[in-house]
């Protein structure tokens, strides 16, 4: 799973570029980051903070951190006061990164295909890209960017990896966090800040 999260940001590496279309852009910022991790995965060891902000700094600008972490929160991002919003944002913004991290050093020269999509866009400033990630003992998984545009950038809002929606997932984990510390949102946000 790790190895597939991994993937999952690699397209989200370079400038992505509203005129560029979707699949060239994943296609180009994938294959720019497979070099990227050539030069820096040797450093996990002896310098991991380094590490963790070469690696939030190349994917931060291409994530959609406060559309996803409003999808996660759901009908409890309306509850929350404009502070624990963006307390719950920094909070899944670390946790992705992280996650990203711990892909990261198991990542080893899997071939990554990024297929054309087959329909067109049915709505605009939104796109869906899939990748098929070919591991060395055989499977191959398939991992679905849902990407919009802001800015005049393609931004990754949420993934699908072998159909397991990891908005959603996130989404039923932060609901069974408010059900847990009886709708206490501090105190769900400092546990999925402590990880």
């Amino acid at each position: 799973m790790r190895i597939l999260i991994f993937i999952v940001f690699s397209c989200l590496t370079s400038s992505v570029l509203a005129a560029e279309e979707p699949y060239d852009a994943v296609n180009r910022a994938t294959q720019q980051m497979l070099v990227r991790l050539v030069e820096i995965q040797p450093r996990y060891e002896t310098d991991r903070q380094w590490f963790f902000d070469q690696l939030d700094e190349t994917i931060s600008p291409f994530i959609d951190f406060e559309g996803y972490s409003r999808n996660v929160m759901a009908k409890y991002f309306r509850r929350a006061s404009a502070q624990q919003q963006q307390q719950f944002q920094a909070a899944f913004h670390r946790s992705l990164v992280e996650t990203y991290a711990k892909a990261l050093v198991e990542f080893n020269n899997e071939r990554v295909e990024v297929l054309k999509p087959t329909k067109p866009q049915k709505k605009p400033g939104r796109a869906k890209i899939t990748l098929a990630v070919h591991s060395h003992d055989g499977p191959v998984f398939n991992i679905r960017y849902d990407l919009r545009l802001l800015e005049e950038q393609w931004k990754l809002r949420n993934l699908v990896i072998d159909g397991i929606n990891l908005g959603l997932q996130f989404r039923s984990q932060f609901s069974a966090q408010m059900d847990s510390a009886n709708g206490n949102m501090d105190l769900v946000i400092k546990r999925w800040n402590d990880g």
